[in-house]
């Protein structure tokens, strides 16, 4: 009886690499976030501050609707472009209550939080979606 030993396959191989390079990242984050929290100044002039802010909601609008006709169309990559969507939606989130100035600008940021909220649960109900129930059946009329 001869055994051979079986080389993992190459994509097998990426994979378990990416597992351990995200799994390293986890871990390397958490120092590195001490380290911004003890040395970044509390306030800073940004360039470009309302483009990144207009870029970011029109990432989220054409994510929307590639989500919408992805659904229309049953197609399962829409629970990729859902998650993405939500993932974004987070982010934004974020930024937009920590760096609303107080008063009526942190109250329309909380206004906008419900919104954003809203549209994560949306996204990640659709993102974790079993396949097969994305869009309703389409309703086929009979004629007698």
């Amino acid at each position: 009886m001869r055994m051979t030993a079986l080389a993992p396959s190459p994509t097998r191989f990426i994979r378990d690499k990416a597992h351990v390079f995200i799994a390293a990242s986890a871990v390397a984050l958490v120092p590195w976030a001490a380290v911004l929290w003890n040395t970044l100044p509390d306030t800073a002039h940004v360039r470009n501050w309302s483009s990144a802010w207009v870029g970011l909601d029109l990432f989220l609008a054409a994510g929307c609707g590639l989500t919408t006709g992805l659904l229309r169309r049953n197609d399962s990559r829409a629970r990729l472009v859902a998650s993405a969507v939500a993932g974004a939606a987070v982010i934004d989130l974020w930024f937009d209550l920590v760096t609303a100035d107080p008063g009526a600008p942190f109250a329309q940021a909380m206004l906008c939080a419900v919104a954003e909220t809203a549209l994560i649960a949306a996204c990640m109900h659709v993102a974790l979606s079993p396949d097969g129930t994305l869009a309703p059946p389409r309703v086929q009329r009979i004629t007698v």
